[in-house]
């Protein structure tokens, strides 16, 4: 009984071990605000396409809150452009051909004596 209990749970860690990493994309990438600014959109798009309607967010982004980004099977390549736009502002920035299959988080961040948003992959 003891042997089939371990082979049952044996069976169970692979399982959900092989599950989840199918289930992630390597595109998958997690957004850090360290910005000082509360952020209203992040639009991620393939680059040709200019048409950033799709909010990654659910609300508002609060300095230092992340945000997970995930791809769905039918997007393809490993470069894409992303938009960022702040809360009470109308500026937005755009940071074009990331590579996301090298990348996993994006740290924003803003210097406010250039007035420079700039970010740092891992």
């Amino acid at each position: 009984m003891r042997t089939l209990l371990m082979a049952l749970f044996a069976a169970f860690c692979l399982a959900t071990t092989t599950t989840s990493s199918i289930a992630a994309d390597e595109r998958d990438f997690t957004v850090v605000n360290r910005t000082g600014y509360t952020i209203r959109f992040i639009g991620v798009n393939a680059p040709g396409d200019n048409n950033f309607n799709e909010n990654e967010l659910n609300g508002l982004m609060a300095e230092g809150g992340t945000v997970d980004i995930k791809f769905g099977k039918g997007d393809k390549g490993c470069t894409w452009n992303m938009v960022i736009a702040w809360e009470g502002y109308n500026d937005a920035v755009i940071f074009k051909d990331m590579d996301l299959c090298k990348i996993s988080k994006v740290t924003l961040r803003y210097d406010g004596a250039t007035k420079v948003t700039s970010y740092v992959w891992e």
